[in-house]
């Protein structure tokens, strides 16, 4: 279980993308957070799902996650993922991850 401290960044981070202009659905946090075995090192792996990367993502956005991450807390490693592609997709190691064993947050 994802701490409350870890949640709360979280929120704040999906809400800052949604104020830059980003249609958030939610965000996946997986990795050390999320199973629990995260140390004072541990990054902070974040699936970002938006149906503004259903047509493809950006130089542009891929920037504007890791801007916006690297101000509200430097640790969020932030991947972008489609609406349709955190439904669809069965090849991804990464999406299959988060989606077992990761914690879905919603924007504030």
């Amino acid at each position: 279980m994802v701490q409350p401290a870890i949640i709360n960044g979280v929120k704040k981070y999906l809400a800052k993308l949604s104020e830059s202009g980003l249609n958030i659905n939610f965000g996946v946090v997986f990795g050390s957070y999320a199973t629990g075995c995260a140390n004072e090192l541990s990054d902070i792996d974040l699936i970002v799902v938006s149906t503004d990367f259903d047509i493809g993502v950006t130089r542009a956005q891929v920037k504007k996650l890791w801007q916006i991450a690297a101000r509200v807390d430097s640790r969020i490693e932030p991947i972008a993922c489609g609406r349709q592609q955190w439904q669809n997709d069965t090849s991804s190691a990464i999406i299959e991850t988060a989606r077992t064993e990761g914690q879905t947050i919603s924007p504030i």
